[in-house]
């Protein structure tokens, strides 16, 4: 009998520590105030992140985005506003809207934070800007230039391997450029998976040089190895791109030598001629060439049917 008694209090003292810690620290790990999400929406909203403290920042997106602050708990309140912002879960994102309505009025999403891009587009609405929370702001612009109730927005799947091509807006020459430089470029038609336009035209990105060897005596050919970065879909999405040479490569970065130029190359402004690109031997592209990539992954993205 004392033996049994020894052994229940042995149990006890091991299982209940146990049960005390799942029971007391998982919810605990599960509201968590979200600081990479308030990170975020402050990059959306402003271009920049706060240095204040979390109760003070949470304050000053809650007033921009509603008007007002709540007396709820942190974690709701940060939680609301990533939710506002970015999260198509139930319904557009402030984001999308803005997104959407620029497309609808420019025919290009404009670069630059929201709340500049929000303005602008009151100014064009309105010829005014308005100071009410962003919310309210967007929503009454949405229902004069979005027929909301008609637009059909939906989760489509952009596939792995689907070809896009981008535009060189810098010449790339190895006679003058360094390691680390990055290059622009722009996409210029829009592409659209049944209808549902997924990479607006007029998206931009870059081009980095990660590794460059000039050209140098007794017939050494230069060559120089471009990375190509994310872009973002309609919804802001990270679609994931490489510099495309064949069904099998998978590598965000490509070493060009003089070979290899035709096989990521649809156009350029002066034609496929040798002499056009290389000049001593070393690699000059154009301004204005048009360069094959590849998506790298399934991208799935949130976005609408556009005409």
């Amino acid at each position: 009998m004392t033996e049994f008694k020894s052994f229940v209090k042995r149990t006890i003292y091991v299982v209940l520590p146990v049960i005390l810690f799942t029971v007391y620290c998982i919810p605990i790990q599960a509201d968590v105030i979200p600081i990479k999400d308030l990170e975020r929406a402050e990059l959306i909203l402003y271009g920049t992140i706060s240095d204040s403290a979390i109760l003070q920042r949470v304050d000053t997106l809650e007033t921009a985005l509603f008007g007002e602050k709540t007396k709820e708990s942190i974690i709701a309140r940060a939680q609301r506003v990533a939710s506002a912002v970015f999260d198509n879960e139930n319904g557009l994102s402030l984001q999308l809207l803005v997104n959407i309505m620029e497309w609808t009025l420019f025919s290009e999403i404009k670069q630059g934070c929201l709340i500049e891009r929000v303005d602008n587009l009151e100014m064009n609405v309105y010829g005014e800007v308005k100071y009410d929370g962003l919310m309210k702001r967007v929503e009454t612009m949405a229902s004069l230039l979005v027929p909301l109730d008609i637009l059909e927005a939906d989760y489509v799947q952009i596939p792995k391997g689907e070809e896009i091509h981008i535009k060189l807006l810098e010449e790339i020459n190895t006679a003058v450029i360094k390691k680390g430089v990055l290059i622009d470029f722009v996409i210029e038609k829009n592409y659209k998976i049944d209808g549902y336009l997924v990479i607006p035209a007029g998206t931009r990105g870059t081009l980095q040089v990660t590794d460059l060897e000039r050209a140098g005596n007794f017939g050494k050919d230069a060559s120089i190895t471009l990375k190509i970065n994310d872009i973002q879909a309609f919804d802001t999405t990270t679609i994931p791109l490489n510099l495309k040479l064949d069904k099998e490569n998978n590598s965000k970065e490509i070493a060009l030598g003089v070979g290899l130029l035709g096989t990521i190359i649809v156009s350029n402004p002066v034609g496929f001629v040798a002499s056009y690109f290389l000049k001593g031997k070393e690699i000059v592209i154009p301004s204005g060439t048009v360069i094959r990539t590849q998506v790298m992954e399934d991208v799935e993205v949130y976005t609408v049917k556009m005409m």
